[in-house]
């Protein structure tokens, strides 16, 4: 049987690369590429010291996690033990993940089995499978990205869900209930009053609004235009905001009470303006309503 070192030690050096950069990624680790390329020769010359029988004390499971926590302090360098061991912990992680990724993806699509006269057999070869080779060398970028993607969809959920609030918003006797995203990079205000604005889905709670108040939330150029004796007609306000570039206008209600709730304590949010949006607010349905930090954040620091 023929190995083809030079070729492994490559294969494998490329994967530990991936892995301390996916790992880097994850936990935000300001490594430069070089750093990033010392502990990827260091991890992947592992391949070369299990060759020799003499050197087998490498293969030890203690040896080995030895080696992974100078790998990460090769890369992200030393500050704490916290820090280190936080590191490790990922890399292996990320290992196990991709590792069993490409591992799963493989006998799934490929069977190197045969049954000859009742017998199961494998094939095998110097190099090792050559169709095994083929998905680890594309499984692994593959995998990297599907990670990836996986890590920021991960992460705008979990910021997501710790922003959610609910809602309670009267105005004379009715009463509306929505789920709301606190959205610090909510800016908008009512010129005249200064009072934050609240934004809420139409499409969601459009039933709730009198007809007057709908007509006038699609319209807003009409609000004033038309003879109207409907009371909440005088809560209306026209509130300009910027969209991708261009003036818009948004129609706004000012309610008598705002209420939100987030973690069972529910506060009373300081004067504000509720915002009647026709826009979809949340493509997956999480929320219904933006909420101006203003009306929450500052009240419970304040507290």
């Amino acid at each position: 049987m023929t190995l083809y070192l030079d070729v492994i030690w490559f294969l494998n050096f490329c994967i530990d690369y991936v892995l301390i950069s996916l790992t880097a990624y994850v936990l935000k680790r300001n490594a430069s590429k070089k750093r990033i390329l010392l502990a990827s020769l260091l991890a992947s010359s592992y391949v070369i010291l299990i060759v020799y029988p003499e050197l087998m004390v490498f293969s030890q499971p203690l040896v080995k996690f030895i080696l992974s926590i100078a790998i990460m302090i090769t890369a992200f360098g030393f500050k704490r033990i916290r820090f280190v061991v936080k590191n490790v912990a990922m890399f292996y992680f990320v290992s196990f993940v991709t590792g069993g990724g490409i591992f799963a993806l493989h006998y799934f699509m490929q069977s190197d089995a045969v049954i000859m006269n009742g017998v199961i057999t494998t094939k095998s070869t110097g190099m090792g499978d050559p169709v095994s080779w083929l998905f680890v060398a594309a499984g692994v970028p593959a995998l990297w990205y599907f990670s990836k993607k996986r890590v920021d969809d991960i992460t705008v959920e979990k910021m997501d869900s710790n922003s959610l609030v609910k809602v309670k918003i009267s105005i004379g006797e009715i009463i509306i209930y929505a789920n709301g995203l606190i959205d610090t990079g909510n800016k908008l205000y009512d010129p005249i009053s200064k009072m934050p604005v609240m934004v809420l889905d139409m499409n969601i709670h459009s039933s709730e609004f009198p007809e007057a108040i709908q007509s006038a939330a699609k319209d807003v150029m009409s609000i004033g235009t038309e003879e109207n004796d409907h009371p909440w007609i005088s809560r209306l306000r026209i509130v300009p905001y910027r969209s991708v570039g261009h003036q818009q206008f948004l129609a706004c209600l000012k309610p008598d009470r705002i209420e939100i709730e987030k973690d069972d304590i529910a506060v009373c949010s300081p004067p504000g303006l509720v915002g009647l949006s026709w826009t979809s607010l949340s493509s997956e349905g999480q929320f219904d309503a933006i909420v101006h930090p203003k009306m929450y954040l500052q009240h419970v620091q304040a507290s």
